[in-house]
């Protein structure tokens, strides 16, 4: 946790913690300390999101948030694929595969770990696609990409990144970096409002690791501009 207004006690006390919640900014702490709701991302192809790690996190979740929604972005691997040149039947086999094993494993864990309550979900990203405030978040972001240049830049560093731990060696095309840059877009509308697409008093977004794109987002030097009910922080497993 952010040490803005936590004494010695508390930050002796999150050492014992199973997981150590760093807010992103004061605002971001307000809204962790309410723990209305949180939106927990598992990202295709991270090796950090063993079975073990996610039992754990979605119980310690379960015991902190009011209300845990899980989302697995499928539709928006589909873009990662393309960048790296499968052509769309081929690219929508592969993430159908890798998601559907990747759904099989959250669910398997959450069931280890107690289980999701009634209030709590597990979704596709392509369940939550039609929603009339996701959709409009995404025009926004679209809108955004291509009016801001240091928003473009971080989300093709990070496509970059993507396409490298995927295996891509050598350079990028523009065309690749656009399609890449998809699957960050896919995901931008979670950490602009996902206080109003669950419904939730107030909302919590995470990564295990810093995220530049978010980090730009939630200092407020992009054009995009997030709900006050949003938060963003960084969740890891306690030392």
């Amino acid at each position: 946790m952010t040490t803005t207004g936590v004494g010695d006690a508390d930050l002796n006390l999150l050492a014992r913690q199973p997981f150590t919640v760093e807010p992103f900014d004061e605002a971001s702490r307000v809204i962790w300390e309410k723990r209305q709701h949180v939106v927990c991302g598992i990202s295709p192809g991270n090796g950090y999101f063993r079975v073990e790690l996610m039992t754990e996190l979605l119980g310690w979740l379960c015991s902190e948030f009011d209300q845990v929604d899980v989302v697995i972005p499928d539709s928006a691997l589909e873009h990662t694929y393309s960048a790296l040149g499968y052509d769309p039947k081929r690219a929508a086999k592969k993430t159908r595969g890798e998601i559907n094993v990747l759904y099989n494993r959250v669910a398997r864990a959450w069931q280890n770990a107690g289980g999701p309550r009634a209030v709590d979900g597990l979704h596709r990203m392509s369940d939550l696609a039609s929603g009339t405030v996701y959709r409009e978040k995404l025009t926004e972001c679209e809108h955004a990409l291509h009016e801001d240049a240091l928003l473009r830049q971080t989300c093709a560093e990070m496509s970059r990144e993507v396409l490298a731990a995927r295996g891509h060696d050598g350079p990028l095309t523009t065309d690749q970096i656009e399609r890449a840059t998809r699957y960050l877009t896919a995901e931008l509308p979670f950490f602009l409002a996902s206080s109003d697409i669950f419904g939730a008093p107030s909302s919590l977004n995470f990564y295990h690791r810093p995220l530049p794109l978010a980090e730009l987002v939630f200092s407020g030097k992009s054009r995009l501009r997030t709900s006050t009910r949003q938060a963003y922080a960084t969740i890891r497993p306690g030392q």
